[in-house]
């Protein structure tokens, strides 16, 4: 017998008491973990959409490649957090194309299961833009998930769907029109990783159909349409110019205008929630992409977003790339350039350049194969925002003596234009157009405030959070009971904790969320649950 074996053989058996002991601890230990460190959840709606999903249908079209999620459209006793396994898919589009689909019936996927980080908040500051876990204000045996987008001691508006900020101030004396005009008033910009995460796709040339001929005619024709004939953008993924000098493609705004629809909506319960129709505001928050590779070398392209009444470009001429804006309506009113880098690889017919042009939040950026290159920032007050989005006057925007009141409605709002521009021959590949989030200005329905601004919509109705109080809205917005639309606080929370209406006190906080571990369940053959896997993903 060796050593090995002698060892072995002394140990003593372990006693029934010590396994027993053993579990117990882990166990314990366990608990104490979730109860202290981290919690799992599983989203139950889709008021994150498409960040993070609860229950829904994912769709792949065939025609174009193209899969997205949508809303279910039937649920179990008329609870929208339970889905029923089988789907009647009715009013669904398929979002590059704009094309309805036939009625179909498929299988419903469950909601994303999460990781929170439930130690970051009792130890630490939670932080603007994080997606947060809480328990409901108005019933806090309900827990929640939105993004946090209003700090503690802050003063909050939603103004063209984007946050603006300031410091609390109890004393503060102003009319509605001051308010906005005050130069306290900041934009909140969003950090980069979560920028990235929250763009919405609206076209990607990639995703163009197989077969947009069907019984000799043309169903799909591109939305972006070319300054001459010697384009070609159709039966393509790669749009090519072969003329000479400058040209241009001009996105189709009458047939496909530009704005905060989320496709994850496309069903009858959420296109006519509680008998309103849906609104859809016109967006300017974007992003135009493309790969460029010109016949001939060095040569400019640029892409330029015409939007609360300016023009903003960004563009790269042979080795410098720039950024710049300039009022609109004035074809000869020079550039304003707010950034500029010289030395930058020209564009050559050896290589594609990716080029990625970003307006959103009151900055420009520029993106050359992935690397921010120009980055420039111009600041405006909630009041220049309204005055510029709308063409109208402050006070004819921030009236109450009509309804609906006019922030909240969408045809008060200019609508953007889109621009990519070429000085030669080239090609262009992957041509995309994403939106940024947008949080809408809508009215409340709630029989007490009805038709009156939602909060943080209009001067007399700001946001605002005193000390350990936070705001959060959802990042599908018109799916989203937020924030911006709650009552008053359950009778528990109002004596115990904070009796404000419209915030998150911080003891309601669970924690951040971090991860998404186990994404949404789908069904094989109706019976088999199978994890989708490939969208493991960080949250931001």
């Amino acid at each position: 017998m060796t050593e090995a074996h002698v060892e072995k053989a002394s140990q003593p058996p372990t006693s029934v008491k010590e396994t027993v002991i053993s579990l117990l601890i882990a166990f314990t230990i366990a608990l104490i973990f979730r109860g202290i460190v981290l919690e799992p959840f599983q989203i139950p709606t889709g008021s994150m959409a498409p960040t993070l999903l609860g229950a829904h249908v994912r769709i792949r079209d065939k025609e174009t490649g193209y899969q997205w999620p949508i809303s279910p459209t039937e649920f179990v006793d008329g609870n929208m957090e339970n889905a029923k396994p089988r789907q009647q898919v009715r009013d669904a589009r398929e979002p590059n194309t704009d094309r309805l689909l036939p009625p179909f019936t498929k299988d419903a996927s469950s909601g994303d299961r999460i990781f929170v980080l439930k130690y970051n908040y009792p130890y630490g500051t939670p932080a603007r833009w994080d997606v947060v876990v809480f328990r409901n204000p108005t019933n806090p045996q309900v827990y929640y998930i939105k993004r946090l987008v209003g700090l503690e001691n802050e003063e909050l508006s939603i103004v063209d769907g984007d946050v603006f900020v300031r410091p609390f101030k109890a004393d503060r004396k102003e009319t509605p029109e001051e308010c906005w005009e005050n130069t306290d008033w900041k934009i909140a910009r969003k950090p980069r990783r979560e920028q990235d995460a929250t763009w919405q796709l609206i076209f990607d040339s990639t995703y163009e159909p197989a077969n947009p001929i069907r019984d000799g005619s043309r169903w799909f024709t591109s939305p972006w349409v070319p300054s001459t004939e010697k384009w070609k953008v159709n039966d393509t993924t790669v749009y090519t110019y072969d003329g000479t000098g400058p040209t241009s493609l001009q996105w189709d705004t009458k047939s496909r205008p530009i704005t905060d629809l989320n496709h994850y909506n496309d069903t009858p319960q959420l296109n006519a929630r509680k008998n309103q129709p849906v609104l859809r505001f016109p967006i300017g928050d974007l992003r135009v992409s493309f790969g460029v590779r010109p016949k001939v070398a060095g040569g400019s392209a640029g892409a330029t977003i015409a939007v609360n009444s300016h023009e903003f470009r960004g563009r790269i001429e042979g080795a410098k790339a720039s950024v710049e804006m300039r009022p609109l309506g004035d074809a000869t009113a020079p550039w304003k350039t707010l950034a500029s880098k010289d030395g930058v690889a020209p564009l050559g017919p050896d290589r594609v350049t990716n080029f990625e042009f970003r307006h959103v939040d009151q900055a420009l950026q520029l993106f050359l194969d992935g690397t921010l290159v120009c980055e420039g920032m111009y600041d405006w007050t909630p009041a220049q925002r309204v005055e510029y989005s709308t063409g109208k006057p402050l006070e004819e925007m921030l009236s109450l003596r009509v309804r609906p009141v006019p922030l909240s409605e969408p045809s008060n709002y200019t609508r953007p234009e889109v621009k990519i521009d070429l000085s030669g021959a080239a090609e262009l590949h992957r041509v995309r157009l994403d939106r940024d989030l947008f949080y809408q200005p809508v009215q409340h329905v709630m029989p007490q405030w009805r038709d009156t601004p939602c909060r943080g919509s209009h001067p007399t109705t700001l946001a605002i959070q005193q000390a350990n109080e936070f705001f959060m809205m959802g990042d599908n917005s018109p799916a989203s009971l937020d924030a911006r639309l709650w009552g008053e606080p359950d009778p528990w929370v109002s004596e115990l904790i904070d009796d404000h209406a419209g915030v998150v006190p911080r003891d309601l906080i669970v924690g951040k969320a971090f991860c998404v571990f186990f994404p949404a369940l789908s069904r094989k053959w109706g019976l088999i649950p199978i994890p989708d896997f490939g969208n493991v993903r960080w949250i931001w």
